[in-house]
């Protein structure tokens, strides 16, 4: 009996120190993701802590790796403003973020590429190909994340952004004399029309619409359930200026050199995966925005495609202004805008205008 006792002391006291050398070998990080907006108002910053930091997880667990991570998650501008995301990161205040790249046209140029080539494809997943198909084969595009000490990990598109609007639009010249709220570089994407371009955001859009301060905006379908714009606006018009690549998740270059490299390639992965499933949810939530039209007792209008290629021909040719200004500077305009388009139409994109041939 004495012997069945010490030896099954011995077993616990073995079991005891194995455990807590097992624990003292792992080694334990903490990692600070952060974002200027609500989970509620993106679903791809959502799908970060819902899908990018369990798959990191499963995946540490799965390779075996004697790490542990702690997640603190900080969102909504609660450590820093959307427009703090990309010097945020680079100094270190979050190890990563999730970063609109559409607000630094000038800062990361060559991101907003899918921008000046509008009514070129609706199609999200392709969208966010071709852009990785360009991370992938032109260095500059690395680089230019170097000067603001960060790699990316993912990026994630939009669905396409439509015409919501409180008139019917079936042709190019029901826009002339219109005011029509949008922001950044979708301002270009009325020149050429008639209509008159006005600077808003999402936040303005429905009550700058209900007030007749402009008559309508132009914003991706995803919205329509959180925002309401056509219970103002009833005529959504599938003008089709396109799917556009909107975000990226970033992470201080800093932090990730200091990550073995196994975790390293994790979290790599794990970004990449994180952007096709954003991509998706997406494409799923652009489909369900258009089914609430009806709801909200308006009307869905398929722009025909021979006015969709008049409207994009009366337009100057951004891409190209776009791609000239970038030479200039010392980036790879041309080259990108090129190796942009051929990969698009490489995977049966029929664009309505040909931006870089042009």
């Amino acid at each position: 009996m004495k012997s069945r006792a010490a030896c099954a002391l011995l077993a616990g006291t073995v079991a005891a120190l194995v455990a807590t050398a097992a624990a003292a070998e792992t080694k334990k990080i903490t990692l600070t993701v952060a974002a200027g907006q609500a989970t509620r108002a993106m679903k791809p910053l959502a799908m970060v802590g819902e899908s990018f930091i369990p798959d990191v997880n499963r995946r540490v667990k799965e390779a075996g790796l004697p790490i542990e991570i702690e997640w603190k998650e900080a969102y909504a501008g609660s450590l820093l403003q959307p427009m703090q995301m990309l010097d945020g990161v680079k100094d270190g205040i979050a190890d990563i973020g999730f970063t609109p790249t559409i607000f630094y046209p000038d800062k990361l140029p060559l991101e907003n590429i899918t921008f000046v080539v509008p009514f070129a494809t609706t199609d999200v997943r392709l969208v966010s190909k071709a852009i990785n198909r360009l991370h992938e084969t032109m260095p500059e595009y690395t680089k230019q994340y170097d000067k603001f000490n960060q790699i990316r990990l993912g990026g994630d598109s939009y669905d396409s952004y439509e015409l919501v609007t409180n008139f019917p639009v079936h042709k190019v010249e029901d826009m002339k004399g219109r005011k029509i709220g949008t922001a950044g570089a979708a301002l270009a994407w009325l020149r050429g029309t008639g209509a008159t371009p006005v600077q808003g955001n999402m936040m303005e859009y429905y009550n700058s619409i209900k007030t007749g301060v402009y008559e309508g905006c132009i914003i991706f379908a995803s919205s329509f359930p959180g925002m309401k714009y056509p219970e103002v606006a009833p005529y959504t018009i599938k003008v089709g200026f396109g799917a556009q690549y909107a975000a990226a998740l970033l992470m201080n270059k800093d932090s990730y050199n200091k990550m073995p490299p196994a975790l390293q390639k994790i979290l790599r992965e794990a970004g990449q995966a994180w952007g096709a499933a954003a991509d998706q949810a997406m494409v799923d939530a652009g489909q369900k925005g258009l089914s609430t039209v009806a709801g909200f007792k308006g009307e869905v209008i398929d722009f025909p495609r021979e006015e969709q290629v008049k409207w994009a021909k009366m337009m100057p040719n951004i891409a190209k202004e776009w791609a000239a200004k970038l030479d200039k500077e010392g980036l790879p305009g041309t080259k990108a805008l090129a190796a942009y388009m051929d990969e698009l139409r490489k995977n049966g994109v029929k664009p309505a205008r040909d931006w870089d041939k042009e």
